[in-house]
């Protein structure tokens, strides 16, 4: 018997040892698996909890123009500001004192609502004392305070900003050494030459920084990001690397020590392709005048001029856009850069590449007895087309045609001509697309009107009339300015695409494109008679100074808010003999009054710019 109560006792210990090897094994597994399996987990779970993350944006870079003359760049807008972290000592007396009344009076406030009072009356007492220094009458916004101790606890809090020179040494020599109060730097960019160049240069808008994924709880100071023009073009370089903080903080959440910090890097500089000189120059030829001028260096298709008006002071959008500002600059249509925005349909600018397309398939050609009558009119279909200004130039040949202007020359020549070789010879030019310069939002509305590109829109039938109005560059067609300065410095190498190019880089080169296709004869014959539309023709007012030069006028019609304006346009090139600069001018009626053309208009404001270049230069 005691054998059995033996080996039974012995089970059951065997049992026992059994089980709680068992609970050992899957404790210690547990354990395992919290502590090594799970590591990184729990190590995240405490950075999460213990450490937060301060964005520090990096200045951007600064942009010049092509000889090194500052257009932007940073500039220092001082600020008061205020950490909750060094006001919590304050906010704790204020808070008891806060409490007592409460329990004495028993008022009806909570707790919640106490801790509010406390942050708010201390923050008052300091603001108080920084109106008193400066003599202004800030006041703080309770919901605002609230909201930045909330989601901004570890960035300071603003309580004045856009110091004056005279409130900002007031502060300094006025702030007791001990206060909590301090001077900070904030930022803006600054543009030395105001309006000029402003749609090249663009302008930013304050932003936060994306690009940081991390678990951490991040906070950070508002940065700047491009919204339009090289602002935004090219602002990934002009931004730069952005810095970071991380701290540890407390269980209330406000900072303890810094534990890693990484400084940040200045964006790169940026070197644009434009003159200043040239550009202001530009845009006091324009005056107020609603429209664009470019200047194109031809060989490397450098921009060195490209002015819009309206234009705007970007002075006024930094740091920040009112309401105001805003309104006014959009009333004015000054947002829009006309030089490639604006789409207007090229009048007898045209007639160069219509001339192309005739001597190309041999409709016409510089023989003096290839002519037509003009008597101010013609018939073409059931409609009658009359002459530029109904002036009736008797027998005329292509040469003189060009000279004068002659609509019904081209009239007459189109139909014989036929539109689809007219619009082929358009899209050689490569005037049916955007041009490609660095810069954003180019329009995409340009129109090289055909047969098929009518249907395809849904307009219609192609009747003769559609031909003979875009012979001389009006009906459906449409381009922008910039287009047509590069066809123009095209024109002038004998080339059928320019590539223009905003940022300076003295390796610039001009990918080997085509010639435009006529025998030498014809090209130089062409380019003697534009010489001579400077000379005796249409474009006398652009004759320079210094320089040859050849172009042509033109005046087109738009319809603007249901009123009928002129757009006087004048393109060219100089010197004749050895081609540097490609011009277009572009300028829009904005009232009955104004009486824009081509020739009258367009034309002097091409000399006032290209007398300027080739004084001060190229002496």
């Amino acid at each position: 018997m005691k054998q059995i109560h033996f080996q039974a006792n012995n089970r059951r210990i065997v049992i026992l040892g059994v089980f709680f090897l068992l609970v050992f094994l899957f404790l210690s597994c547990g354990l395992f698996y919290r502590q090594i399996v799970q590591h990184d987990y729990f190590c995240q779970k405490e950075k999460r909890q213990n450490q937060r993350r301060i964005i520090l944006p990096a200045p951007r870079g600064n942009i010049y123009d092509r000889n090194g003359k500052l257009l932007v760049c940073n500039s220092p807008s001082f600020e008061l500001q205020l950490y909750f972290d060094d006001i919590r000592t304050e906010v704790r007396r204020e808070y008891s004192r806060l409490m007592k009344e409460w329990k004495t009076e028993k008022k009806s406030d909570n707790r919640t609502s106490l801790q509010k009072k406390a942050r708010q009356n201390v923050v008052e007492k300091y603001l108080a004392l920084a109106n008193a220094i400066t003599g202004r009458n800030h006041s703080i916004d309770t919901k605002n305070l609230e909201r930045h101790y909330r989601e901004s606890l570890l960035l300071p809090i603003t309580i004045l900003a856009d110091l004056s020179q005279r409130e900002y040494i007031q502060l300094i020599d006025r702030l007791p050494p001990q206060s909590p109060l301090y001077i900070a730097p904030n930022y803006y960019r600054f543009y030395p030459y105001q309006s000029a160049a402003c749609h090249v240069l663009g302008y930013v808008v304050p932003a936060v920084e994306t690009t940081h994924a991390t678990s951490l709880k991040t906070f950070q100071f508002l940065g700047k990001t491009g919204k339009t023009g090289i602002e935004l073009s090219q602002n990934q370089s002009l931004s730069g690397t952005h810095g970071e903080q991380i701290f540890s903080v407390d269980p209330s959440g406000f900072r303890a020590d810094c534990i890693q910090e990484k400084y940040p890097r200045k964006g790169q500089d940026c070197i644009l392709s434009i003159d200043i000189d040239l550009q202001m120059a530009a845009e006091y030829a324009l005056g107020n005048k609603l429209g664009s001028a470019i200047v194109l260096d031809i060989h490397s298709g450098e921009v060195l001029a490209m002015a819009s008006k309206p234009d705007y002071n970007v002075n006024l959008l930094s740091p920040k856009i009112t309401t105001e500002v805003y309104k006014k600059i959009t009333d004015s249509g000054a947002w829009l850069n006309r030089t490639f925005q604006g789409v207007y349909p090229p009048a007898s600018t045209f007639k160069i590449i219509s001339t192309i397309a005739f001597l190309r398939h041999k409709v016409a050609s510089w023989n003096r007895d290839d002519t037509i009558e003009c008597p101010g009119y013609t018939t073409i279909g059931s409609r009658i087309f009359n002459c530029d200004h109904s002036t009736a130039h008797g027998i005329v040949s292509l040469r003189p045609a060009i000279e004068k202007s002659c609509n019904v020359y081209f009239y007459l020549r189109s139909q014989n001509c036929g539109i689809e070789k007219i619009a082929e010879e358009a899209k050689r030019f490569h005037l049916d697309q955007k041009t490609g310069i660095e810069l954003p939002f180019e329009t995409n509305r340009m129109a090289i009107p055909s047969p098929a590109w009518k249907e395809k829109k849904g307009y219609g039938k192609w009747f003769a009339g559609d031909t003979t109005n875009t012979s001389i560059g009006q009906g459906y067609l449409l381009v922008s300015p910039l287009q047509m300065a590069c066809f123009t410095a095209s024109l002038a190498k004998n080339r059928t695409q320019t590539i223009p190019h905003i940022l300076h880089d003295r390796t610039h080169t001009q990918p080997s494109t085509p010639e435009i296709g006529l025998d030498k004869q014809d090209y130089e014959s062409l380019i003697r008679t534009l010489q001579s539309v400077i000379n005796s023709g249409t474009g006398r007012l652009a004759k320079l100074d210094r320089a040859t030069l050849a172009g042509k006028s033109g005046t087109a019609q738009v319809w603007d808010h249901g009123e009928k304006r002129n757009v006087a346009w004048f393109i060219g090139f100089a010197p004749v003999e050895n081609p540097k600069v490609a011009i277009a001018i572009a300028v829009q009626e904005q009232s009955q009054n104004d009486n824009y053309y081509g020739g009258k208009t367009a034309a002097p404001i091409a000399r006032q710019i290209l007398n300027f270049y080739f004084k001060e230069k190229e002496p």
